[in-house]
Parts: C-alpha cells; sequence; structure tokens
C-alpha cells in the first residue's frame, strides 16, 4: 500500500438526506455500542469539588504540555509511565498474566518487556494528547503519515457507508485527525462521564483533533448517528474490550471473549464498509495510521463480530507493546 504523508487541505464531499423515518428503528443499535451508559447518581459535595477541580487541573497540565517541544513532552510522558509500572502493581500483575494467557510462546523476558513498554507507551499517550490539545492541526498533522488512503477512497467511491473498526491501540485518537483531513468526517460514540466538567473537556480534545463526539444513549444520538453514517462521513467504533453493552462470544487471541456486538449490527444493518483502521507510534515519536481494505463481513452479527475482532488480534500481535493489556478482556467466562 502506498504511504503518503499528510499536510493541511480539504476535500468537499457530497451531502445525503437523511430519512427519518427510520430513526426509531435504529436507536438500539446505539444503546447497545460500546461504551456502556447509565443514569448519574447525585453526588455529594466532595465528589463535585473534585469534579470542579480535576478538568481544571487536567487544563493546567494541558497548557504546559503545550509549552513542551513534542519530543520533550513525549519524555515526560514516558517518565509517567514508568512511574505508573512501579506504582500500578495490580495493572502490572494482570498485563503479564494476560500476556502469559494470549501469547504463551515468548519467552518470559519478552512478555515482561511488552508489559512495561505498554505502560510507556500509554504515558506517551496522555501526554501527547494534553500537548496537542493546544498546538495546530498543521502541527498535529506533521506527526502523521497515512497508508492505505485508497481504501477509504474505494469506501467514498462506493457511495456506500463508513464504519471504521479500531482497536485501543497506539493513540487511536489520532485516527480521526487523519479522516478529517482527508475530507471525511469522523464521528464517535461514547457514554457520557459522570463529571460534565470533564465530559467538556474530552469532547473538545476529540473535536480538536477533528472527531465529533456522540453521546451514547441520549436524546438525539440515533439521529446523530445516522447523519454521519449516510452524510459522507465515517463512523468510528472500538470493540476490543468488555464492557457493559450488548455483546457475543468471540475468540480473542484463542480463548472467548465478550465483544460489543453493536458494530456488527449497526454495519449490516447500514450496508457500510468496514475498514479497519489502526494507529502504530513509530520509534521516532510519530505515528503510522494504517487504514485497511473493507472486510466481506458475514450476514451473522456474531460471525460479523469474530471477523472483526480477528482483525484486531493482527494489529495487536503486530505491535503488542501498544495495546492495553491491563484491561480486564477476559473477566467475564463463557457460560458463567
Amino acid at each position: 500500500m502506498r504511504s503518503r504523508p499528510l499536510r493541511p487541505r480539504r476535500l468537499g464531499l457530497p451531502d445525503r438526506s437523511l430519512p427519518g423515518h427510520r430513526v426509531s428503528r435504529d436507536l438500539h443499535l446505539v444503546r447497545s455500542a460500546p461504551s456502556g451508559g447509565g443514569s448519574r447518581p447525585r453526588r455529594r459535595p466532595l465528589s463535585r469539588l473534585r469534579g470542579a477541580l480535576l478538568p481544571a487541573t487536567i487544563r493546567a497540565f494541558a497548557f504546559l504540555f503545550g509549552l513542551l517541544p513534542h519530543a520533550l513532552a513525549l519524555a515526560v510522558g514516558r517518565t509517567l509511565g514508568r512511574l505508573a509500572w512501579r506504582l500500578s502493581g495490580r495493572d502490572r500483575r494482570r498485563s503479564l498474566e494476560h500476556l502469559a494467557l494470549a501469547l504463551p510462546e515468548l519467552p518470559e523476558e519478552e512478555r515482561l518487556r511488552i508489559a512495561r513498554a505498554g505502560f510507556l507507551f500509554a504515558g506517551m499517550n496522555l501526554a501527547e494528547l494534553l500537548h496537542l490539545l493546544k498546538r495546530s492541526r498543521a502541527e498535529i498533522l506533521s506527526h502523521l503519515e497515512v497508508e492505505g488512503w485508497e481504501n477509504v477512497a474505494a469506501a467514498q467511491a462506493a457511495g456506500r457507508s463508513i464504519l471504521i473498526l479500531t482497536g485501543h491501540c497506539g493513540n487511536w485518537e489520532l485516527i480521526g485527525t487523519a479522516l478529517a483531513e482527508g475530507g471525511v468526517p469522523p464521528a464517535a460514540i461514547a457514554r457520557p462521564i459522570d463529571d460534565a466538567g470533564l465530559q467538556k473537556l474530552l469532547v473538545d480534545l476529540r473535536s480538536h483533533l477533528g472527531t465529533t463526539t456522540i453521546a451514547r444513549g441520549t436524546r438525539g444520538s440515533a439521529r446523530q448517528l445516522l447523519e454521519v453514517l449516510r452524510g459522507g462521513g465515517a463512523l468510528a467504533m472500538l470493540i476490543d474490550q468488555d464492557t457493559k453493552v450488548d455483546g457475543v462470544w468471540v475468540p480473542f487471541f484463542g480463548r472467548p471473549a465478550f465483544t460489543p456486538v453493536g458494530a456488527a449490527e449497526i454495519a449490516l444493518r447500514q450496508k457500510a464498509h468496514v475498514l479497519p483502521s489502526f494507529a502504530e507510534r513509530r520509534p521516532d515519536g510519530s505515528h503510522l495510521i494504517r487504514f485497511l481494505p473493507a472486510l466481506d463481513l458475514p450476514q451473522d452479527p456474531q460471525e460479523a463480530t469474530a471477523l472483526m475482532t480477528a482483525k484486531i488480534e493482527e494489529q495487536v500481535r503486530r505491535r503488542p507493546e501498544q495495546w492495553v493489556w491491563w484491561h480486564k478482556r477476559w473477566r467475564r467466562q463463557a457460560g458463567a
């Protein structure tokens, strides 16, 4: 596949009308999409105070990280990752346990290296996002290179909806930046965070990177989803975590894993092109954004979810140190 660096530009896209009579039929798909929902309990005064201070603190750190050169921000992120590795004993042990289950063929020393590197990459991702929040779109694009854009162009030319399949690999939020720069407005479904200030911060961050956030389970979310799919945009969905949504059991590294089924249901209902897309951090700190060919999905949602999960597994095997091994991916057991 061709690789090309991204440069600031805009491509026009045709608008397609949105039939309104199917919105209610598709509402359950938004509710079953990854990222769990739920009502917000009344918060105590101390909790409200913490909720008011946390977003302000994060914005202050974003301001400070924004003053740093990109390379220095990443270096600070690596230091934060090393600190987390030393202090987060439970997550460290879980990472090693999951690596032993998923990649038993690797020597113990290599699994230890991968687990530790995962914390460093997570620290870099956090520091980088805070850094980029105060940087221009042109500077953000200077750190990205795209491979496989012809697959996105082919999906556009076919005139069908586009669903971006991805996982918590690399700095996945930057996939939206590549799509937006290519003229394909991206949107992501996410459960609103209980803290309104922190929710606004995350929405602002995604917006700065080029992605619209659809608040899952809220009034109008189904219509927003369909507007994206039928209006020339791309709906990005992550399905590599066990969350409180409708799901099915599919293999992940040879073990049954409970996996959100909403992405497959939406893709099949809307006859969307499903493009596996992944972000990889390179040794120099920049990113390779890969858009793979569209999947030929089976018509059964469980089988489609299994195929989608297999593509994510391929990426995790390709760059295992850039995945979130501490996540409780196999916390539920089939038949339990």
